[in-house]
């Protein structure tokens, strides 16, 4: 952790201005406390996978991509669920990201997700999950996020103003403060583990 606070990169895997995981991640920016400090980049940019353009150096996007990763003292994920599983933006950007040697080695990752429908990306965690085993990544396990019915716990700031809606419902909202807050003292521990077993 530095002097700046404790450092997040926060991922929005889809590309809608008005998603509402991108409304999900604005409002666990909100929530969380004073010293959490907020990075993003845009996963849009980034080209598909080409071992051969790889071969001859990472392109901007992937290179700065790859530095946010590795000075943030966690990522933060909110995702949909695409056809049962990760939106391809994201796959994307983790095919590159996790090409050795990896910025996502032994990096703290907190997933957050909403759906319109009930079961609010579950599956689409569990892939993530098992796609960052290959880091490997240090994903929390607990708590988890999952906001199914997600259109009724936003308002129509998003439809009006062509950008994300504002989280309406208090509930979740405290459940990212206290997930955010969960994610910095995990991020702590894995850290401290690693010291210990590299000394």
């Amino acid at each position: 952790m530095s002097e700046q606070g404790f450092r997040i990169l926060g991922l929005a895997a889809s590309l809608r201005r008005t998603s509402l995981n991108r409304g999900l991640l604005r409002a666990a920016r909100e929530a969380s406390p004073e010293d959490v400090v907020y990075d993003g980049f845009d996963l849009g940019r980034m080209p598909f996978f080409n071992a051969d353009v790889e071969a001859e150096g990472d392109p901007e996007p992937v290179a700065e991509f790859k530095q946010k990763i590795q000075a943030a003292d966690a990522v933060l994920i909110a995702s949909p669920e695409y056809d049962y599983a990760v939106p391809g933006v994201l796959v994307t950007a983790l095919d590159w990201a996790l090409r050795p040697p990896t910025p996502l080695r032994h990096k703290p990752v907190g997933i957050i997700g909403a759906s319109p429908g009930a079961s609010g990306t579950a599956r689409s965690q569990m892939i993530l999950r098992q796609i960052l085993l290959h880091a490997p990544a240090y994903v929390m396990p607990e708590p988890q996020i999952l906001v199914g019915s997600a259109r009724q716990r936003f308002d129509e700031e998003g439809n009006l103003a062509d950008e994300e809606g504002n989280l309406a419902d208090e509930e979740t909202r405290e459940r990212l403060e206290r997930f955010v807050i969960a994610l910095r003292e995990w991020s702590r521990r894995m850290q401290s583990s690693v010291e210990i077993r590299e000394r």
